[in-house]
Formats: structure tokens, sequence, C-alpha cells
């Protein structure tokens, strides 16, 4: 349970303070293009992190790793508060990207060590997106945006003091090479078509809320069609032990291609839903399928799975700079198309080489 509510807390804090982040961004000066880099810079800073972080992970005690991760953090959505410019959000995100790196890997392995259910434990993470959607929305109608930051550090001073009441778990230690890519061409396949996918999704993500503002939505209905795809990835992640992993991750890239596609019909917000539905699906069997076979087929195995992060964030590089300049000079319908087209690619490596 105390993992879970770690889980739970952390993932409810980054996509509380992270739903808005494009508004934010643009109420303070940013235009599309300057979106588009504010959410490269956190990806950047959390793709750096998470890397050396994961291996970390492999050689450090895991408990002591996830503690300074979670405080440093706690930090960091607490500087965002005083952003005032884009200049300075984008450096407040780069810190907390560093920040939020340094713990999902340990998180891992002590769920691994302690032999839980992989999917069980990731689906507590989509419920805390669910309620940091939730929780960003209603703030961003009642109040001023910037207490959603304070309200993301509150809620990380909860996981941090958990954390400092879980057990040492022993798990096997091994050397570690950071700067060693091994294990990234062992299983470049995998990370190849997972990266694609997800450069798709951020893409979207980075220009989604403004999107819904030209579709008739406030905050609060952003924070809600938002939270369907977490709280669909919850019921769905609990649901996929013992199954055939390899062709789990297959169907995700299919689904993903046909989720994205979905949103560009819609006339106004309610009609994302289903998209949304589809997007739930998808990310459920790629993120609990790719997590598991990494854990299955390697020695080091909190680099492995922990890269899962990495990847996510050089996603997160490239996908905001593709969702803002894409948008900025052809419109948001072409992100769309963009991100179904990487997702389909995707599903061809998966298929080929996995």
């Amino acid at each position: 349970m105390k993992l879970d509510l770690i889980q739970f807390t952390s993932n409810a804090a980054i996509m509380m303070s992270m739903m808005l982040i494009p508004n934010i961004a643009v109420s303070v000066g940013a235009d599309l293009t300057q979106v588009g880099a504010i959410g490269c810079v956190y990806g950047l800073c959390l793709f750096i992190s998470s890397y050396l972080f994961s291996k970390a992970a492999d050689a450090w005690n895991i408990k002591r790793l996830m503690v300074i991760g979670l405080a440093c953090s706690t930090i960091a959505y607490f500087l965002q508060v005083f952003a005032s410019d884009p200049l300075s959000l984008g450096l407040a995100r780069g810190f907390l990207g560093i920040c939020v790196g340094m713990y999902p890997a340990a998180m891992i392995m002590q769920v691994h060590g302690m032999k839980r259910s992989i999917g069980k434990f990731i689906s507590f993470g989509s419920l805390g997106w669910a309620a940091g959607f939730f929780g960003a929305g209603v703030i961003g109608v009642v109040s001023d945006y910037h207490i959603i930051f304070t309200a993301s550090a509150l809620i990380m001073v909860v996981s941090f003091v958990v954390a400092l009441t879980l057990p040492d778990v022993s798990v096997p230690r091994i050397p570690v090479r950071y700067l060693s890519l091994d294990t990234v061409r062992a299983n470049w396949a995998i990370y190849l078509s997972f990266m694609l996918r997800h450069t798709g999704a951020t893409a979207i993500w980075t220009i989604f809320p403004l999107y819904m503002v030209d579709l008739r939505a406030n905050a609060l209905w952003i924070g809600i069609v938002y939270a369907i795809n977490p709280l669909m990835q919850f019921f769905t992640m609990r649901r996929l032990d013992n199954m055939d992993m390899a062709k789990i991750v297959r169907y995700g890239y299919l689904i993903s291609a046909i989720a994205f596609l979905s949103f560009i019909p819609p006339t106004i917000f309610y009609y994302m839903v289903p998209g949304m539905i589809l997007v739930a699906l998808s990310w459920s069997f790629l993120y609990v399928g790719s997590t598991e076979l990494l854990l299955r087929t390697n020695r080091d195995k909190a680099a492995a799975a922990g890269l899962i992060t990495s990847v996510v964030s050089l996603s997160s590089v490239i996908g905001s700079l593709i969702g803002g300049v894409v948008s900025h000079n052809f419109g948001f319908t072409s992100v769309f198309l963009v991100a179904s087209s990487l997702s389909f690619i995707g599903f061809l490596i998966s298929v080929r080489y996995s």
C-alpha cells in the first residue's frame, strides 16, 4: 500500500503540474514555438537524469535514491510558482525534469524486489494522472494557475514522507558503466518503436489543451477529458498479468495510430472522449508490456526498465518541438496526422524486430 500511495501521489503531482503548462506558457507571453521549446527543455533534462539514475539504481541503495529524488522534486515543483516569463518557466521546468528523473527506476526495483505485480503498481500511477488532471482542471477554473504548482509540491511532500517509512529491499547489485550503451543496443527495437509512438503522443499533448480551448472547453472540462485516459489505464493495466506481452505491445501501436486519427473530426470538445479511451488502452498495452519484456530479458533490470523513462523524456524533447512547430505552421490537424504515422512505423518495427 505504501508503494502504491507513492506511485499515486508522485504521478498526480507530475500531471497536475504538467497539464496546463501550454496555457500557462501562453499567459506569460510564449508563442506556440516557445510552448514547444519549454516542453523540450523539460524532456531533455528528464532524459539525461533518468538515463543516469536508471543505471544508478542497479548499483546504489534504492530506498535512499528514491527518498532523495522525491525530496528534490518537492522543491522543484514549488520553484515553478516564481516563473513569470517564458525563460523562467523553461528553467523551472528543466530543473523539475532533472529531479523527476531520479526516482522511477528505484521504485520499479523496489516493486520487483518485493515480487509484486508490475502492472498493478503502474496502474496506480495512471490513477494519479487522473487525479492530477482533474485537480488541475478544478484549480484552473476557481483560482490562479500558479496555485497548481503549490498543490503539486504539497502532494509530493506526502510521497516523500511515506517513502521514509519503506523497508530496505534486497535486490542484486551489479557494477555499472554509466556511459555504456550495451543495454540500449540489446533492446533497441523496443526503445525505438516506443520512442516513435511517444514522440507523436507528446506532439499532441503539447498543443492539446489549446486545441480543446478552440473546441470551447474551459479548464475544468480539459481536466475531465484528460482524466478519462488514466482512469481507463488504471482498470486496463491491472488485467494484463500473464499475457503474451509481445502481442500486447503490437496491439498498442495499432490502437495508438487509430486513436490519434480520431482526434481530427471533432467540432466540440466532448467528441474527444472515444479517442481518449483508445489512447488509454494503447498506453496500457505499451507501457506495461514493454516494461515486463525488459525486466524478463535483461540482467541490468533497473537500467533496462528505467530507460523507458529516458525514452519517454527523449520523445518529449522531439515531440514538443514537432507539436509546437507543426501546429504553428500547419495547424493542429497536422499534428494528429504526424502522430498517427509515427505510431504505425513503431508497429512495423515491433513486428519485424521484437
